[in-house]
């Protein structure tokens, strides 16, 4: 039913969550026993050389990845050729590594926003408790066709899928997150 590099994508019978709220989350791991995953599109006020002061390259930004966590920087990224002890989990996907090496990479400018995404904290679930998320409704499943990690405008991205993912969550597309705001 789930597997690694599948997108969780909450729906709006989840918008009362504080964390899960229009996220769409990325699985790493996927056992009978838990599954992993990080938070894509919610953006933190942090930039890496914000928590660490030897990263030179300021507009490395840090998403939050879930309520899991969340005093642990953990990260993805597409270098496990420049990146020590890594983990590929869907196609060149892979996590973790050599946060040392990491850091040196950014600073000679071989790694940037582009191809390596930081998260503060992660989402877990045991594998049981994920499957009735699902069949409740709170999470559509949907197969990563096109890698949306490291997309642009990530922001949008919630919305966009609600548009395709079913009919009756189309209103919601362009909703503001805030319903006060509208």
């Amino acid at each position: 039913m789930i597997n690694k590099g599948d997108l969780l994508i909450s729906t709006p019978e989840s918008l009362g969550d504080y964390y899960f709220n229009r996220s769409i989350i990325i699985l790493t791991e996927v056992s009978d026993e838990e599954v992993v995953g990080f938070i894509i599109n919610k953006e933190i006020n942090y930039t890496l050389s914000d928590l660490d002061n030897k990263v030179l390259e300021k507009g490395i930004k840090i998403y939050s990845g879930g309520p899991v966590n969340q005093d642990n920087l953990y990260f993805i990224h597409k270098h496990p050729h420049l990146i020590d002890n890594s983990i590929n989990f869907f196609n060149d996907l892979h996590w973790g590594g050599d946060f040392k090496n990491i850091i040196d990479m950014i600073n000679k400018m071989k790694i940037d926003n582009s191809s390596i995404k930081f998260f503060s904290g992660y989402s877990g679930w045991t594998y049981n408790q994920l499957i009735s998320e699902i069949n409740n409704g709170s999470w559509v499943v949907v197969k990563n066709k096109t890698n949306y990690l490291f997309k642009k405008d990530i922001k949008k991205l919630w919305g966009e899928n609600m548009k395709e993912i079913d009919e009756k969550f189309k209103i919601w597309s362009n909703a503001p997150e805030n319903p006060q705001d509208n």
